[in-house]
């Protein structure tokens, strides 16, 4: 109880990062599972193992993580209400994870998600996590850096 009581006072800036952080987290480390799952074959005819279309195109999550990242964009131009931002953090984290796990695949056009240049998705979440942690969890802490620094008052989001 004590906890929530301490999320609810934290600002919405914050909140949205916490919500964005563990969805993130969340569904990287599940796609990276499910995903070993399949390319080891320890679930061999696993429910993801033949998401292939008719005409044998494979469709990446990567598509459906960048469709995901302009649904929730456009979501979070168009509403104000903090409720809907607390919620829609939470699609915006999986939309996160379903597109950097196969970062590196977008960033070289090629299938190299079991390569050795397939660990840049691995550099680039872990890059995107600690953004999000330094931001929900070191807020306080930079606004009073910039305020030593700069004499400016920050005033929080």
């Amino acid at each position: 109880m004590r906890l929530q009581q301490h999320y609810r006072r934290l600002t919405l800036g914050r909140r949205v990062a916490m919500r964005t952080l563990a969805a993130f987290l969340t569904t990287f480390g599940l796609l990276r599972l499910i995903t070993a799952t399949l390319h080891f074959g320890w679930w061999p005819g696993g429910p993801f193992h033949y998401v292939i279309t008719k005409g044998g195109l494979h469709i990446h999550h990567l598509f459906w993580g960048v469709l995901l990242l302009m649904v929730t964009g456009f979501m979070a131009l168009a509403t104000r209400d903090p409720a809907w931002h607390l919620r829609i953090a939470v699609i915006f984290g999986i939309a996160l994870g379903l597109t950097l796990d196969e970062f590196a695949m977008l960033l070289r056009l090629a299938d190299v998600y079991w390569s050795p240049e397939g660990v840049e998705s691995v550099k680039a979440s872990a890059a995107a996590a600690a953004l999000l942690a330094v931001y929900a969890f070191g807020q306080p802490f930079w606004h009073r850096v910039v305020r030593d620094v700069f004499g400016a008052k920050v005033t929080p989001p």
